[in-house]
């Protein structure tokens, strides 16, 4: 009987210690749209880079401009594509 209620309280203890521990945060889409936002600049400015180095364009403002739908265009599924009604349509 001893053994049996030792067990028990064992048990007991055990699985009130599950409950305590602390959760961890879960990631909100912040977290998402910030990688996406740093994504896009860096590979908007690598393409604005190739269109000037190529002598594709004068400037780099307008190699930025084309980069900029390029990225649309490439990616259209990212939620900056769809703001920018450029991407594909939500699916929500």
């Amino acid at each position: 009987m001893n053994k049996f209620l030792l067990f028990l309280l064992a048990g007991a203890v055990g699985l009130a210690g599950c409950h305590h521990t602390p959760r961890k945060p879960k990631p909100t889409s912040a977290v998402a749209t910030g990688v996406e936002q740093e994504f896009m600049q860096r590979w908007v400015d690598q393409r604005a880079h190739d269109y000037v180095m190529q002598g594709k364009f004068s400037t780099d403002a307008e190699a930025h401009t084309q980069a900029t739908q390029d990225f649309y265009q490439q990616f259209p599924y990212t939620t900056l594509a769809q703001k920018a009604g450029m991407g594909a349509p939500d699916l929500k």
